[in-house]
């Protein structure tokens, strides 16, 4: 089941390397900002990014610190990260491939560990969170942004089958008391929290993973259908012809105990 998921990331995500490149949310969302803003990272600082993506976490945090290691699963996106680095004359941030639950870092080596939207994607997240927790030192820094969902366990069941109809890579989002409690586990004491809302537009959405028209539909009239509970998560709206909706991205800040 552990490889099965990790296989499909890398499916899933070398085809659409070039999209999440461009993707706004992913590229401009205003996690990043808020992300920074907290950290106020440091000039000496090394630091890696695990589960890169595209690389646009990794590429705020470069000028900023004395080097961030860019690492991910997904040789496409690697790639891809590197020439966003070049277009931008980034001289400070190294590739890696590697798995998010085994990093070939030496045990409290760094001074940051960040990860950005993609600890829904990892099978053993209480395995990352102490992997990430491992490599920085005492005293070292996580940052750290994903998706969440409800409380509500049947509600959060149904948020996640929604998601991993969209994208079968996904494995599981969970609440923000669950996350938070994974990191604390991990050995983080978390100093800052915040939670945003962002808006999609469906169809959009849907493409950057190659979503068959039929599945459009299933995923359209699941929105139809969401529990009460979710509506204030989802704010379903449908306008000109299509179908915006909300997700919650949960936004920490924490240093290693």
């Amino acid at each position: 089941m552990t490889e099965s998921i990790k296989q499909k990331v890398q499916d899933q995500f070398g085809v659409a390397a070039a999209d999440y490149a461009t993707s706004d949310v992913h590229a401009k969302g205003e996690s990043l900002g808020r992300l920074l803003a907290l950290l106020n990272p440091q000039p000496a600082w090394q630091a890696l990014d695990v589960a890169t993506g595209a690389g646009h976490m990794a590429l705020a945090l470069a000028p900023h610190v004395a080097r961030i290691v860019a690492s991910d699963l997904t040789s496409e996106m690697l790639e891809t990260t590197a020439r966003l680095a070049r277009e931008r004359g980034l001289t400070n941030v190294e590739l890696l491939r590697a798995d998010a639950e085994h990093l070939p870092v030496e045990d409290a080596s760094l001074d940051l560990v960040s990860c950005r939207l993609a600890f829904h994607h990892f099978p053993r997240p209480d395995v990352a969170a102490a992997e990430m927790a491992r490599i920085v030192w005492p005293g070292g820094w996580l940052a750290f942004t994903d998706n969440v969902t409800v409380a509500d366990r049947a509600a959060a069941d149904y948020y996640n089958a929604y998601e991993k109809l969209r994208d079968p890579s996904h494995y599981r989002v969970d609440s923000q008391a669950e996350i938070v409690g994974r990191f604390e586990r991990a050995g983080f004491e978390i100093l800052a929290s915040e939670r945003l809302s962002k808006e999609f537009e469906f169809h959009g959405w849907a493409d950057r993973q190659r979503v068959s028209p039929a599945d459009k539909e299933r995923l359209l009239d699941m929105m139809r259908r969401i529990p009460p509970v979710l509506e204030p998560l989802f704010a379903p709206r449908w306008t000109d012809g299509t179908m915006y909706f909300s997700l919650w991205e949960l936004v920490l800040v924490g240093r290693k105990r």
